[in-house]
């Protein structure tokens, strides 16, 4: 049985047409994710703490890894984040497979375990600054 040619054409549009999806997908998630960071640095700016945050560059990868985007926001409260202590830094992850925008934070607990808080941007935003966020993410 003969196998059906593809037309090297349409192979070619469909494979770019792919790549330029999962590059816009991959940019908005990273976009989402320092959207997030200037929501948390102007937060707890109004309780006079002053977060740090960074955006990673790392190797380009489009596609999400266990549910979740690979880019990274970085969270300090404790000065830069290239100057803080490893374990006193937050790791913020955006879920990709969410029917609204989540997040994931983890960070090293006293106990030495890893800590985790999923949530919107509010409920995110509320637990790593400690700032009392008057309305919620399920409020229209």
């Amino acid at each position: 049985m003969a196998q059906q040619k593809t037309n090297p054409k349409l192979e070619q549009a469909l494979t770019r047409g792919d790549l330029a999806i999962r590059q816009a997908n991959s940019a908005r998630a990273t976009a989402v994710l320092r959207a997030l960071g200037k929501m948390i640095v102007e937060a707890s700016a109004t309780i006079g703490v002053e977060a740090d945050t960074l955006i990673p560059e790392a190797d380009r990868i489009y596609d999400p890894a266990d549910g979740l985007w690979p880019q990274q926001l970085l969270v300090s409260l404790d000065g830069p984040v290239e100057d803080s202590d490893p374990e006193e830094v937050r790791t913020v992850y955006l879920f990709a497979d969410a029917a609204v925008t989540t997040f994931r934070v983890e960070w090293h607990r006293a106990d030495g375990k890893l800590g985790r808080h999923e949530g919107g941007p509010f409920a995110t935003v509320a637990f790593i600054s400690d700032v009392d966020i008057p309305w919620g993410d399920d409020e229209e």
